[in-house]
């Protein structure tokens, strides 16, 4: 037997003597290391509610995934016309390699070329509304599509076959075609919510079909200018990304209370805050889409502005709550009712008033040719009025009451040194020369890092009323001034021209005094 034969027992030998003499190794050394067994799970504490929770999320989930759908779109082909004053048309480089291209020869023959390019698509998510195949999505997902493919929970795809949108307030409702009866979620009511209520939102994120995310209400009636709607916002920290828009937002029972619009983020993808259109307001526009196509507002036809804080002290308001008005359309039901330039309005049929943003969503859903209290404060004095509501023009805007200019006085330009700008009549060529308002005193310059320039004070505004008086001519500016010097601030009311059009805003200015 050779030395390697004999050398293999020695070790396996070595091996059995170390583990039949471990027992004796461990005792010696530091005890052994108990594993305990794992705990019971009614050890657990609070695992019993957390279990409950996580059982709501499965039934809200099973409820609700089958009735979700991913939708994408195809752009419409648009012409655009090409002209002929490209700078490049004329250049001896360009025309070297591209004049003898009979395109080219024809577009600098014949004058502007039209081309046809498709507008971009886009992809989100919906919900069925109606077992006969409603679904409800946001208007810019499936707006200006020329297509628009409806993807259900179990794989099936289905072109849509009626479009219906109201890009005021981001939904829409398509139809599509189908032999049987679709599952449906019910809408439930979002003025039930309150912040911290859990809510799970549904989509197809990043084109991930069927995903829920979960997360609470952190706040309500949010404004998103970005977004181009008047819409008070739902806020929500549930999981919204790129592929959520047009989403059901669903409470705990299965309901859904709002349809995810927005996020705001820094990344381009979630970063805590999302946004989705509250139920109510979506049932209401939705109703209105199926039953004519179309959406009907109330108005009442004033220019207003949110209270600030600055202004609350000017106005005298305890808390700044309300709607200042700016101006009253000529004509409008405000002007019938008797509102006039310098109201806050604190109620509207009965409901506080918080701002702007508020005013505009209980206004709008008023029905039309109905009268309603309005409440306002004048002089520091609540006034109640009635107004009867009418159906907002399609081409609404801020055109006011019109009046004759003001002839000028001897004082025609003069510097306000309280103020630290310099005013000078409206004249009718200077008027439309600078597209302003004929009506107070335009003004011409503001020392820059005044008071009155730190407020947003700027040369072309127009100044038609000092406190809750009419300005007309420069003489009465100055007075008006002096009359309020001992206040040391004071309350003007400024229009600032966009356009064809203007819109008005309150502005307190600190008064400087004169030295």
């Amino acid at each position: 037997m050779t030395r390697r034969q004999i050398r293999i027992p020695a070790v396996v030998a070595a091996v059995i003597a170390m583990v039949l003499l471990s027992p004796v190794l461990w005792n010696r050394g530091a005890a052994p290391r108990v594993i305990a067994p794992a705990a019971a799970a009614d050890e657990i504490p609070g695992l019993d509610h957390a279990l409950q929770l996580s059982s709501a999320f499965r039934y809200v989930a099973r409820k609700t995934l089958p009735a979700v759908v991913s939708i994408r779109s195809t752009g419409r082909v648009v012409k655009e016309t090409v002209e002929r004053n490209n700078p490049f048309l004329n250049d001896p480089f360009f025309r070297r390699f591209f004049g003898n291209d009979p395109r080219f020869r024809e577009f600098m023959e014949n004058g502007p070329v039209e081309r046809e390019h498709r507008m971009p698509g886009g992809s989100g998510s919906g919900f069925i509304i109606s077992p006969d195949g409603v679904v409800m999505t946001n208007s810019h997902v499936v707006a200006d599509a020329e297509e628009v493919v409806v993807k259900l929970s179990d794989g099936r795809e289905f072109t849509a076959t009626d479009i219906r949108n109201d890009p005021d307030s981001d939904i829409a409702v398509i139809h599509i075609r189908v032999d049987e009866r679709l599952p449906f979620l019910p809408l439930g009511d979002d003025a039930e919510l309150e912040i911290g209520d859990w809510v799970l939102a549904f989509g197809s994120p990043f084109g991930l079909h069927r995903t829920v995310t979960q997360g609470i209400i952190s706040a309500k009636s949010r404004s998103i200018q970005q977004l181009g709607t008047h819409a008070e916002l739902l806020q929500t920290d549930a999981a919204i990304n790129p592929g959520n828009s047009g989403g059901p937002l669903v409470n705990l029972r299965g309901e859904v209370i709002g349809i995810n619009t927005a996020i705001s983020t820094s990344s381009g993808g979630y970063d805590g805050v999302g946004f989705a259109v509250p139920v109510g307001l979506a049932r209401w526009i939705s109703d209105q889409l199926l039953r004519t196509g179309d959406v009907r507002r109330a108005y009442v036809g004033i220019e207003m502005q949110s209270v600030t804080p600055e202004l609350s002290n000017a106005f005298n308001l305890r808390i700044p709550h309300g709607i200042a008005v700016t101006g009253v359309i000529e004509g409008s039901p405000a002007d019938v009712a008797g509102i006039q330039q310098g109201d806050i309005v604190t109620h509207m049929d009965g409901r506080p008033i918080k701002d702007n943003l508020n005013m505009l969503g209980v206004v709008e859903r008023l029905k039309i040719s109905k009268t309603y209290p309005i409440r306002v404060l004048r002089d520091g004095r609540e006034v109640d009025f009635r107004i009867m509501v009418t159906e907002r023009p399609k081409d609404f805007g801020t055109a006011l009451r019109s009046q004759e200019g003001s002839p000028a006085d001897d004082d025609d330009a003069s510097r306000i040194a309280a103020l630290s700008i310099e005013v000078q009549n409206v004249t009718a060529e200077l008027a439309e020369k600078l597209g302003i308002p004929t009506v107070g005193v335009v003004i011409t310059a503001v020392e820059p890092g005044s008071p009155a320039h730190k407020v947003g004070v700027r040369p072309e505004m127009v100044i038609s009323r000092v406190g809750n008086q009419d300005v007309k001519t420069v003489a009465e500016f100055r007075k008006l001034i002096q009359d309020n010097a001992e206040k040391g601030n004071v309350l003007l009311l400024v229009r600032i021209s966009q356009g064809n059009s203007s819109i008005a805003r309150f502005v307190a200015v600190p008064l400087q005094s004169s030295s």
